[in-house]
């Protein structure tokens, strides 16, 4: 792949992330979160994306995320209350925004209507008169730029020519950096005594700020150029850029901060409104603010003070030989050092060497000015002496004391090292890498062929008749525990949360409501359960067409609600959780519910049912999922062709899945989507049914036991029920309710097994006999037959034969239905 392209790629991947993040903050936003942190956080996101934007050259893009960055900025500044309004108003600017992503990901293009619409309502949310001060007419974002003297840099990720010279940081740097003359002259200004010429003015002295990024600055998605602009709005600048950190080419981290500028603010700005500009990044970056005289007194005295330090030792070495000739110095140099002595003496808290000064009284050094002058050819060099200890003994730290501390410098690991600790008390996240999910399902085939593997080498040992005791049959057992850690890390690379679809249905929900002229409020919860990623690929259109669902059909309009004594506002609840080894969704809304005889009387009308039908409300509700079927009055975007909850139906019972409803009149309803964790492999217990060989899930299975004659008991004369610990349960003969013989097995003469349904009824299956209990491999029926009543999926077992897997709670469900119309006729009769 072009390395270009690679690049781009992981950008947009990026962006995602990012999206989500912003989606995240705003939505906590609109639950009433006003934390400066999260508005932070949705800036730092839409900021990331405008920046990498601005490397391909998006711009379309570039040019939303700066006007929607911009008022963030206006939000997290104070200078715009976060209200309701502009919460929705960010939310929708959210949207155009992942539009904008996805345009510019597809080489597509967006609506610019919808697009301007959205930007002046972005700036209508500050006045016309702020959003001309922000510059979004274009003019003054130029003006600011050319203020800066921003100039764009093309670089080329082409392989180098074979006879092209080696690249040079320095030639770039020294392209962006000011002429030679010009910088002069700007020093000259800076460096000037301008306090006094403008204290006669009666101007207050310009500020002079320095300001050194560190990494952890640009590590949290901070950038320099933007905190200088917020500067420049404070009064007049002169920026100056200090590129003298910059190593080589070859030697240059990308994780590393090298520049820094000084900056020279005129103006009636306060020092506290020049520490607001800082305020987000003041802990990541080396920051100086001082008024240009004391700046000078301050330069001033910190030269007084090196002076003085370096004169103090130059003394003392005088007096002690003031005739000594510079090669004897050079040669006490060289010789060996006591550096403990030595270390003393530069801090001046020991006393000479000579045993003569040693008696006499210690006395402050002179001032170099004091200095006689035949000490100055004798003059030690301070800095060499403590290089040369350093480099006699790395054992010793040198620490001198003085006015103000040396700037840190820091090599390229250390500055890695750094960037990589933990900062202010959080731990680190934890590293990740991206791959390519083909690897993955390639991973998880070829683990599901060992688990097939394994099971056969299982068999035909136990087929050959050794001891579970001999050495191979131990070495099976283990090669089985091996198999199953395998098969578990495996599936836990490929178990993710579902908040990546449940992150897609807010967008959802505010633009059906808009539609539709409801105001709807959407809560979810358990968004972090996880799931097998193919079950969350397919989780979106069900869930998709579930919510626009309950919003058109299940929510009343506002005025209606309040009318019958309930909040304007709709509440459309989606959650996810795990129960019984299965995960299950739920879409709930607190609307009119269903209105049971308008749908009967739908069904009989399109001829659906038969008009002398006997439902029970559950097979009623149910009536909904058939095709065709629809409840609304016109056709529109939303609504109205009858193929919607029949898509979803068939889309959860594609992945092994089934869907209830259960629905209070005035109340609201709830869809209850059932789903396998995972479409890869399952621990079951392998059982016969009329010489067939069945696995039942081993999640939904409580016991097994040997019915007996006299707990047995038939209502009606047909159906069976079975008492268990003084209570009775369903008994389904397996292999009836599968179509695989007409006559049920005599009960004494098979084995029942208790099962709990998702819904937490029990009933009990009957079969002939138990085989024992394996991990199977998942092959999906649908996908290479068709959906089976009663079966979930197939397998391969050990001897090679295909095994069906029961799906209990259609078994159970199935049974129900089939024993509902012949009560109620008895009773009727």
């Amino acid at each position: 792949m072009d390395p270009f392209e690679s690049i781009k790629a992981t950008f947009f991947q990026e962006c995602e992330e990012l999206l989500t993040d912003m989606e995240s903050g705003l939505l906590a936003m609109e639950a009433g979160d006003d934390d400066p942190e999260t508005i932070n956080a949705v800036f730092r996101a839409v900021h990331s994306v405008k920046g990498g934007a601005g490397a391909f050259g998006l711009e379309q893009l570039i040019r939303f995320a700066h006007v929607f960055e911009t008022i963030l900025d206006e939000l997290r500044s104070g200078r715009l209350s976060l209200t309701e309004d502009v919460t929705r108003v960010l939310l929708r600017a959210s949207d155009v925004l992942a539009d904008h992503v996805q345009a510019a990901r597809n080489d597509g293009s967006v609506d610019e209507t919808r697009t301007h619409g959205m930007i002046s309502d972005l700036q209508g949310l500050v006045g016309a008169e702020r959003a001309a001060e922000l510059g979004f007419d274009g003019e003054e974002e130029d003006a600011g730029e050319e203020d800066f003297g921003f100039v764009p840099v093309t670089l080329s990720l082409d392989e180098p020519a074979d006879d092209a010279p080696p690249a040079d940081v320095s030639d770039l740097i020294a392209s962006l950096a000011p002429a030679p003359e010009a910088e002069a002259e700007a020093e000259a200004e800076v460096a000037a005594p301008a306090a006094d010429s403008l204290a006669e003015a009666g101007a207050a002295p310009a500020w002079r700020v320095t300001f050194r990024p560190k990494t952890e600055m640009y590590a949290k998605a901070n950038e320099a150029g933007l905190v200088l602009r917020e500067l420049a709005r404070l009064g007049g600048v002169e920026v100056n850029l200090d590129a003298s950190a910059v190593p080589p080419l070859d030697q240059l981290s990308a994780e590393q901060a090298y520049l820094s500028w000084t900056i020279r603010l005129t103006g009636d700005a306060t020092e506290a409104e020049v520490r607001d500009v800082f305020e987000f990044v003041e802990d990541d970056c080396d920051l100086s603010i001082v008024r240009e005289g004391e700046a000078a007194e301050a330069a001033e005295a910190e030269a007084e003070a090196e002076a003085e330090a370096e004169a103090a030792a130059p003394v003392d070495i005088a007096a002690e030989d003031s005739d000594a000739p510079a090669d004897a110095v050079e040669a006490a140099a060289a010789a060996p050092l006591d550096l403990d002595a030595l270390l003393a003496r530069v801090q001046g808290d020991a006393p000479a060497a000579e045993p003569a000064e040693a008696e006499a009284p210690a006395e402050t050094p002179a001032p170099a000015a004091e200095a006689p002058a035949s000490a100055e050819p004798a003059s030690l060099d301070v800095a060499g002496l403590i290089a040369l200890a350093e480099k006699a003994s790395t054992e010793h730290a040198l620490a001198t004391p003085a006015a103000k501390p040396e700037p840190k410098v820091e090599t390229k690991a250390e500055s890695k090292a750094q960037a990589a600790a933990p900062t202010g008390g959080s731990a680190a996240p934890a590293p990740t890498i991206r791959v390519d999910l083909d690897r993955v399902d390639r991973l998880i085939n070829a683990v599901g062929e060992l688990v097939i593997q394994q099971a056969m080498l299982s068999q035909r040992v136990f087929e050959s008749g050794l001891a579970r005791s001999s050495d191979v049959a131990l070495g099976l057992e283990d090669l089985e525990l091996l198999t199953r850690e395998i098969q578990d890390s495996v599936m836990a690379i490929r178990a993710q949360p579902v908040k990546s679809v449940f992150q897609r249905m807010p967008r959802l929900v505010r633009e059906v409501a808009d539609m539709v002229g409801k105001k709807v409020r959407l809560v979810m919860e358990g968004e972090n359960t996880e799931v097998d990623k193919t079950v969350i690929e397919r989780l979106s259109d069900p869930i998709t067409h579930m919510l626009r669902n309950a919003i058109d059909h299940g929510l009343e309009r506002p005025e209606d609600r309040e009318a019958n004594g309930k909040p304007g506002e709709g509440v459309v609840r989606l959650a996810a959780l795990h129960r019984g080894g299965r995960i299950v969704i739920e879409v709930q809304d607190d609307g009119r519910g269903i209105n049971r005889e308008r749908v009967r009387g739908i069904a009989m009308s399109k001829g659906l049912i038969a008009e002398d039908a006997v439902l029970s409300d559950d097979e009623i509700d149910n009536l909904i999922f058939l095709p065709g079927f629809s409840t609304a009055d016109v056709v529109s975007d939303i609504s109205g062709r009858g193929v919607g909850m029949d898509v979803v139906k068939r889309s959860i019972q594609a992945l092994g899945g089934r869907i209830s409803i259960s629905s209070e009149p005035g109340k609201g309803s709830k869809f209850t989507m059932s789903l396998p964790l995972t479409l890869a492999v399952l621990d079951g217990m392998v059982v016969s049914a009329a010489e067939q060989t069945l696995v039942a899930p081993l999640s939904n299975i409580v016991e097994s036991l040997t019915p007996r004659s006299e707990d047995v008991h038939l209502i009606g004369g047909r159906d069976a029920v079975i008492r268990i610990r003084e209570t009775f349960v369903p008994l389904i003969d397996v292999g009836v309710a599968l179509g695989f013989r007409d006559t049920p097995l005599p009960p004494s003469s098979g084995v029942a097994v208790l099962i709990e349904s998702e819904g937490g009824g029990k009933a009990a299956l009957l079969v002939e006999a138990i085989q024992g209990q394996r991990q199977v491999v998942i092959k999906s029926l649908e996908a290479n037959y068709q959906q089976i009543p009663g079966v979930a999926a197939a397998t391969i077992l050990g001897d090679g034969r295909v095994a069906l897997i029961l799906d209990v709670d259609a078994l159970v469900t199935s049974s129900r239905r089939k024993s509902a119309p012949r009560i109620e006729k008895r009773m009727a009769g």
